[in-house]
């Protein structure tokens, strides 16, 4: 299978690693040399310097026998173009990135017409995503698998957590937690247990300060460990201070204008301001300076239960969440665009969580590739993991064997098995049964070999 990828920024980058490894041929093409030079050091494809909305350059590409074009640049009339000559071209699946929604709002002409399959729209996601943690438990990640049944939570040791210096083994073992797997450890140093033979601890393995701990299991196993680790398995969600009047800062205060809370958003650039005041009906718009403290009290800031910034500058993002911590705000998100931070931000305790701009579109793309049996895919942010969650089909490899018999990538782990509706511990005796629901934490590069043992 062949793809080309208009578009070598971070998501286009991770784009090609996944594509990569599943075994199609990629072409990426960017406008920026030193994007394609670095696609081209790193990982094995063909990129191509120029637009992506060019003919001729999409023919030297291959485009003529090409099954899928994903165009993800900041243009969003290069990615329209792009997927418009690509379905003259007869390429059967067609992903653009289109922040501007006016496109679609009218009658005169539809997302079809254009010839795209599926849109993406990076603000309303990241929006989403946003609102999703904010409403969530107070862990650094937290993702629902099968139905809800099921959840991935990664959280930190503090040093007060009565599970330090208790072994895996021991934890594992107590009534409360048996529904529950440890699939990762990261450490303070930043090493993860993805780099050792498997990603799961062992048994004698035992929990420090400052870890980062990743568990799957059923929702009261999950809930049962961060209520002993001191962690809010919910969050009440009253009062927000948004940094930043960006298009997600301004999708957040909408989504959130039928409910009851109370939203301030912080705006330096009176014109951004002013289409804030607007647009948004309840949402109170200062315009100032969100790095000044003076301007959080205004704000409400020490009485605010979340703050989240989103100009779209990270240095600024981390620093406004910093300081709104140290002047009361009781849990703090910023937006992330450079994906290097990521691993870094799980270290400093005065932020709670991160949207990833580049992960958040990339998951969602995953999402609409993924067919059959595949219900979910996740990339993990603060570590280089991806999760699986699928539904045995009665003619696959693995139906009706026991797990230990499986033969499965070594670094990868079942964290969790749902059967009719009930979770079941995977346990090396148990048989996995057609209709069943497994989820699967693994690293990118063992995916293929998993979804070709599910398929």
């Amino acid at each position: 299978m062949k793809a080309i990828i208009v578009g070598a920024g971070e998501v286009g980058f991770q784009l090609s690693k996944v594509l990569l490894v599943e075994g199609y041929d990629v072409v990426a093409i960017d406008q920026s040399q030193s994007a394609c030079n670095r696609l081209a050091d790193t990982l094995d494809l063909m990129t191509l310097c120029g637009s992506g909305s060019v003919p001729s350059l999409l023919e030297t590409a291959g485009i003529s026998n090409t099954d899928l074009l994903i165009s993800v640049t900041s243009s969003d009339e290069t990615n329209i173009l792009a997927s418009m000559i690509a379905k003259r071209c007869g390429v059967k699946n067609k992903i653009a990135r289109v922040s501007n929604s006016t496109y679609f709002d009218n009658t005169i002409i539809s997302r079809a017409d254009l010839g795209i399959d599926h849109t993406i729209n990076s603000e309303r996601l990241c929006a989403a995503e946003f609102i999703r943690i904010l409403r969530s438990a107070e862990a650094r990640e937290v993702v629902d698998f099968a139905d809800g049944k099921i959840q991935l939570v990664a959280f930190n040791i503090e040093s007060d957590n009565p599970l330090i210096n208790c072994s895996i083994e021991d934890i594992s073992n107590r009534e409360i937690f048996s529904e529950l797997r440890f699939v990762a450890i990261k450490t303070r140093g930043g090493k993860s247990t993805i780099g050792k033979s498997t990603i799961m601890p062992r048994g004698s393995d035992k929990i420090t300060l400052g870890d980062q701990v990743f568990v799957m299991g059923s929702r009261m196993a999950v809930t049962n460990i961060m209520k002993v680790s001191g962690i809010s398995s919910s969050h009440n969600l009253e009062r927000l201070v948004i940094a930043g009047a960006s298009p997600i800062g301004i999708e957040v205060a909408k989504e959130l204008e039928p409910s009851s809370v109370k939203v301030s958003i912080i705006e330096p650039d009176i014109h951004k301001a002013e289409r804030a005041s607007s647009i948004l009906k309840k949402a109170i718009i200062i315009h100032g300076n969100f790095l000044e403290r003076k301007i959080l009290a205004e704000a409400g800031i020490s009485e605010a239960d979340s703050f989240i910034s989103v100009t779209g500058d990270d240095e600024d993002d981390i620093m406004s969440c910093i300081l709104a911590t140290a002047e009361g705000a009781d849990r703090t998100i910023p937006l992330i665009q450079e994906p290097t931070y990521l691993p870094i931000l799980a270290s400093i305790t005065e932020i709670d969580s991160a949207v990833s701009r580049h992960l958040t579109l990339v998951n969602d793309i995953l999402r609409l590739l993924r067919t059959g049996n595949v219900l979910k895919d996740v990339l993990i942010k603060d570590i280089d993991a991806e999760v699986l969650e699928l539904v045995v089909d009665s003619k696959s490899k693995v139906c009706n064997k026991k797990i230990s018999a499986i033969n499965f990538p070594r670094e990868t782990v079942i964290g969790a098995i749902v059967r009719s509706g009930k979770v079941v511990l995977p346990k090396g005796n148990v048989i996995i049964e057609a209709g069943d629901d497994v989820v699967i934490f693994s690293q990118p590069e063992s995916i293929p070999q998993i979804e070709s043992l599910f398929s």
